[in-house]
């Protein structure tokens, strides 16, 4: 710099000088092409000063207050800021390689320069579109549109390096057109911000005769090159949400708004938050980082550079940067002051919360800008954009005199001592392990059709074949293939696979579930938000599991509305045991007018699905399904009364297993209708207007269908009967002995009250007024050898659950003919449900203690057998499949290995009921055969 004529220099101010043109060529050909700036640089306010943002603005206003003569349009306004931005980098890099401004302040005079340059060239593009296009408009809120520009990498850390480029996302919130003069112009505000965007873009990084501003790089963006350049926030969040990926998330923890509409970026960011900082991370991010950083010194670095990348390399910056970032990812959700964009200050940070070793964080953050300090020296000697050490001795000799090394051997010892531990301390947190070529093997299988041995060995365990699993598993995972299958992608589907050793034994139809999986992640979103959720939630893949595989019909309607998982799946719902006075609640609380006929059947299939989980699940006994699915039919009827203005002129009785409170799923309400003589008319209407709301067919079938068949003179009868009616019909013969039996399951379920007394006083004079005859009890017995002979004749016979000799209707009438034989005397038996029939007949000694505990256990195994069958398609069924498969899928979903153990099983406990019932009843085979 001798050849510098400025006399008034002195030899301090000379060796300072020296020591900028050794460590940047450029800046040394810059002064002795612009001499005056050297006395610039020297000027006390320039050398000692931390410039914040207001000495930048004024440093500014003073040089474009001094140039507005040829501040003729914005190619001069830009050429001069290009100007002025090689000078503040001029500063910077003269007052640290001077040491008179340490790293931390280095790159935050950076930072905030580059911030000022990109404010800047908002304004110019904003006021350039506005004047051709007009303003930008939000329809939908009647305001200006707003726009917002999100620094990402080192410029939103603050730690921006000499020659970084600057990492910038946009966005806006608002659809419509530009208004000019308050009137729609052709342009939408999505095209307007698109177009400032660009613009902007082109600003920062266009090379004139004056340099640059600063190199942009938009990448980091949603589907990088290939995504807009400018997304809606709805947008951003929405796929942030279901789409986003772990380098993603590093991403965004260095998130800060820089220019734009700051409230917007603000507004981002906080919904964004559970994303960057997960309270419930998923267990594989230390992997997926690890896989990350191995595959860019593989891919991008190379192993022959990876010892001269001070960035990317083995111990390098980004290591640094990945041990911060993952302590964040891990920890940050629950540690609100790890939620900083600044690796020092986070560093700072996981000392304070222990989670490093204090002499860890020490020496994490002394190297750190050790090698920010080297990295800074490599790029302000062209600003280049490199983070490799140069190849020329000369170069590297100046470089370690820079930073006050003796020469170039003790620095290059210095920094491979510094790098070395670095690297010690990452591979103690990123550690590979077995886990990593599980991982890479399940990469090789999704993105190419091989099978590698790992592979195909859990795909035997798990489905009992490799070839159709494999096709299975890909399309789960991947999809059509249309989509990028990404590494994030595949360890997702790693983690949920640890599942599958335990849960794929509890299928009876494993490769089926899987692919009603997929088509339900298909409609739940995108596959990634599908195994995000299910990594939060590790029992909802389970869950799913199960219902899939025992339930076709819960499969189809959650793929169609699988916004009834989300409510049910919460905690603080998924085990409550509601009342009938909850059910209640949630159905006055329910919407308002029409909305309510809508919502009506969603509610009572989420209700419905809801107790199929908690029965799986084991939160949910047989019997408090049952009494729970009643309660809800219950309270639906009572209230549909209500609303139709009408609950005090019907009377809904309720039969059979309604009656019972047995209900399952798919049942029909049997019910009998009952009004006062001079309500008949409007009660007839109510019922029909009953049976038509509940009935009708709407895309989720009937909420319940109404079964009216068992009132008096059946279909030939009145719709409604009364009182007296139903008592005159009893009393002169026309009842038959079957329609009084059918009483003791008559239950009320809502109504006027003293109708219902009424009708609970006749139907206990009919039932226990005498004693049953043992002719009567043999007719009714009679009447169950007819339903045995002529209902659900199968082979072999005993497929027929219900009917079969010892199946459940053996319980239902030996439990009515015992009722019948002694409610007169044992007022405690007149109960409406099975079970509680018979333990109170073993309370009473009427039937022996062990004997009815043999009873009870062998009526839940065949009601366990038609809740699973009624499950599965949500409808009736009477007959266990036929050998082969479908009986295979029952006896698997009952928790057998096989048929042969189920069927031997089954038989014998027909058979066993069927002995225990004749002889309590003190029946023999004679009287049944006759």
């Amino acid at each position: 710099m001798s050849d510098l004529p400025l006399e008034r220099l002195s030899a301090a101010a000379w060796a300072r000088l020296e020591r900028l043109a050794a460590a940047s060529p450029l800046y040394a050909r810059f002064l002795r092409q612009h001499p005056a700036f050297v006395l610039w640089l020297e000027d006390p306010h320039n050398l000692e000063s931390d410039f914040r943002y207001q000495a930048l603005l004024d440093e500014w206003k003073a040089l474009s207050s001094a140039h507005l003569s040829a501040l003729t349009d914005d190619e001069a306004y830009l050429d001069l800021l290009r100007r002025w931005r090689r000078l503040m980098s001029l500063r910077i890099a003269y007052r640290g390689v001077n040491r008179l401004a340490d790293e931390p302040t280095c790159t935050g005079e950076l930072t905030r320069l580059a911030e000022f340059c990109v404010r800047e060239c908002y304004l110019i593009a904003l006021k350039r579109w506005t004047a051709r296009y007009g303003e930008p408009w939000d329809e939908t809120r009647n305001r200006p549109a707003r726009f917002a520009v999100i620094a990402l990498g080192k410029l939103g850390g603050e730690e921006l390096n000499f020659s970084s480029d600057i990492d910038l996302l946009f966005l806006y919130e608002g659809d419509g057109a530009c208004r000019r003069d308050d009137q729609p112009a052709a342009f939408t505000a999505a095209e307007f911000f698109a177009r400032l965007a660009e613009t902007l873009t082109r600003q920062l990084s266009t090379t004139t005769a004056e340099g640059f501003l600063f190199r942009v790089d938009a990448r980091l963006r949603p589907e990088g090159s290939h995504g807009p350049l400018v997304r809606s926030l709805a947008s951003l969040e929405y796929y942030y949400a279901s789409q986003g990926q772990t380098w993603e998330r590093l991403a965004l923890l260095k998130a800060r708004t820089v220019a734009g509409d700051f409230a917007l970026g603000g507004e981002l960011l906080e919904s964004l938050q559970s994303f960057r900082y997960p309270r419930h991370p998923p267990s594989s991010l230390l992997a997926e980082i690890a896989a990350m950083k191995a595959r860019t010194e593989r891919e991008i670095v190379g192993v022959e550079d990876s010892g001269s990348d001070l960035k990317r390399g083995a111990g390098g910056i980004r290591e640094i940067e990945f041990i911060v970032q993952s302590f964040q990812l891990l920890h940050a959700g629950r540690y609100p002051f790890l939620q900083t964009h600044q690796t020092a200050i986070a560093l700072e940070q996981l000392e304070r919360y222990e989670l490093l070793a204090p002499a860890d964080a020490a020496f994490l953050r002394e190297a750190y800008w050790f090698l920010r300090q080297v990295e800074h020296r490599c790029q302000m000697r062209e600003e280049q954009q490199t983070h490799a050490l140069p190849s020329e001795p000369a170069a590297l000799e100046a470089i370690a005199r820079s930073l006050q090394h003796a020469g170039t051997p003790e620095f290059l010892q210095h920094l491979a001592a510094t790098r070395r531990r670095v690297r010690a301390l990452y591979e103690t947190l990123f550690a590979p392990t077995l886990a990593d070529a599980e991982l890479e093997a399940w990469w090789q299988f999704f993105t190419t059709k091989q099978i590698p041995p790992h592979v195909a060995a859990r795909l035997t365990a798990w489905f009992g074949e490799t070839v159709p699993a494999a096709e299975a598993v890909s399309r789960f995972t991947c999809g059509d293939r249309r989509q990028l299958v990404t590494r994030e992608l595949v360890t997702r589907f790693r983690e949920l696979s640890r599942t599958f050793d335990a849960l794929m034994p509890t299928l009876a139809r494993p490769l089926t579930v899987l692919a009603r999986l997929t088509r339900f992640a298909e409609s739940y979103g995108t596959r990634q938000q599908f195994f995000n959720s299910c990594a939060m939630n590790p029992q909802l893949l389970r869950v799913l599991a199960l219902l899939f595989d025992r339930s076709t019909y819960t499969h189809e309607l959650l793929c169609t509305h699988p916004e009834i998982l989300e409510e049910v799946l919460r905690p603080e719902i998924l085990r409550q045991h509601k009342d009938p006075a909850a059910f209640r609640a949630d159905l006055s609380n329910g919407p308002a007018g029409d909305a309510f006929d809508t919502w009506l059947p969603l509610y009572v299939r989420a209700e419905q699905v809801r107790y199929a989980i908690g029965e799986l699940l084991g939160f949910f006994t047989l019997p408090e399904v049952e009494a729970a699915l009643t309660q809800l039919a219950d309270a639906v009827v009572a209230h549909t009364l209500v609303r139709s203005g009408v609950a005090d002129r019907l009377l809904v009785v309720a039969l059979g297993k309604y009656g019972g409170a047995e209900l399952t799923f798919g049942s029909d309400l049997d019910v009998l209708f009952i009004a006062d003589d001079h309500d008949f008319a409007i009660a007839d209407t109510a019922a029909r207007e009953l049976r038509r709301l509940l009935g009708r067919h709407g895309p989720l079938g009937p909420v319940f269908a109404i079964d009216v068949r068992l009132r008096p003179h059946g279909d030939a009868g009145p719709l409604v009967t009364t009182i007296d009616a139903l008592s005159a019909y009893h009393a002169s013969g026309s009842g038959q002995l079957w329609e009084r039996q059918l009483l003791t399951r008559a239950r009320t379920v809502a109504g006027p009250s003293p109708l219902a007394g009424a009708f609970l006083e006749l139907a206990t004079r009919l039932l226990y007024a005498g004693t049953l005859t043992t002719a009567e009890a043999a007719a009714i017995w009679a009447m169950r050898s007819r339903i045995e002979r002529e209902r659900d004749v199968v082979s072999p016979p005993e497929r027929a659950f219900k009917t079969a000799p010892g199946g459940l209707i053996d319980f239902e009438f030996s439990a009515q003919i015992l009722q019948l034989r002694h409610g007169q005397a044992y007022p405690g038996l007149r109960q409406t449900g099975t079970r509680s029939v018979f333990q109170e007949l073993a309370r009473l000694g009427l039937v022996a203690p062990p004997d009815a505990a043999i009873l009870l256990e062998n009526y839940d195994f065949l009601r366990r057998i038609e809740i699973r069958l009624r499950c599965d398609e949500n409808q009736a069924v009477s007959v266990i499949p036929p050998a082969g498969s479908g009986q295979l899928l029952l006896a698997r979903w009952l928790g057998f290995a096989e048929e042969a153990p189920f069927w031997a099983e089954y038989t014998a406990r027909l058979a066993k009921t069927r002995n225990l019932v004749l002889t309590m009843l003190s029946l023999s085979e004679s009287t049944l055969a006759s």
